[in-house]
């Protein structure tokens, strides 16, 4: 891992926290069965190292700093893995672009550090997502249980507007 300190969700993060996050998630890949690649830890590397979230394209691109061959397929069926396993969230852009984040219950359990349940707020212009804490929606919840039946284990929250950057008019792009 580099030996610069980066950010997650505005708070910085050590190198030694990144590498027990990448070294968390691998672990819980591979209790769910899947094999430890080369490949694989160079995506875990590359979403841990990024600055909040990250798009396959540049997932590959930070990748290719820890495994020089990692390919756009191999990047785009591990986020598919990690997806299904609650390990990375998906974030819905403008346009059906699609960003990446790692879970905040993901992070908590491969760092073991005290995390919250997070959401994310998306500018409309510049895709720029901020994590955000906190979401009063029990009554929600319980009317939705009430409504279908269900029994809900899990949701997340997002939402759009403009930053205050391009509220300003500066942009952000």
């Amino acid at each position: 891992m580099e030996t610069e300190t980066v950010f997650q969700s505005g708070r910085a993060i050590a190198p030694a926290e990144l590498s027990a996050q990448v070294d968390g998630l691998l672990a819980a890949l591979t209790q769910a069965g899947y094999h430890n690649t080369r490949a694989r830890r160079a995506v875990l590397q590359a979403l841990v190292s990024a600055r909040g979230q990250a798009t396959p394209n540049e997932l590959q691109a930070l990748g290719r700093e820890f495994h020089g061959e990692l390919g756009l397929v191999t990047v785009y069926r591990t986020l598919e893995i990690l997806s299904g396993l609650g390990l990375v969230r998906k974030l819905h852009l403008q346009h059906g672009c699609h960003t990446y984040v790692v879970s905040p219950a993901a992070m908590q359990a491969a760092a073991a550090a005290p995390g919250q349940h997070a959401h994310h707020v998306i500018c409309q212009r510049c895709q720029r997502a901020v994590e955000f804490a906190g979401c009063d929606i029990a009554a929600v919840v319980a009317q939705v249980e009430t409504q279908t039946g269900y029994r809900v284990r899990d949701h997340w929250l997002e939402m759009f507007g403009l930053c205050p950057e391009c509220q300003a008019g500066e942009g952000c792009e």
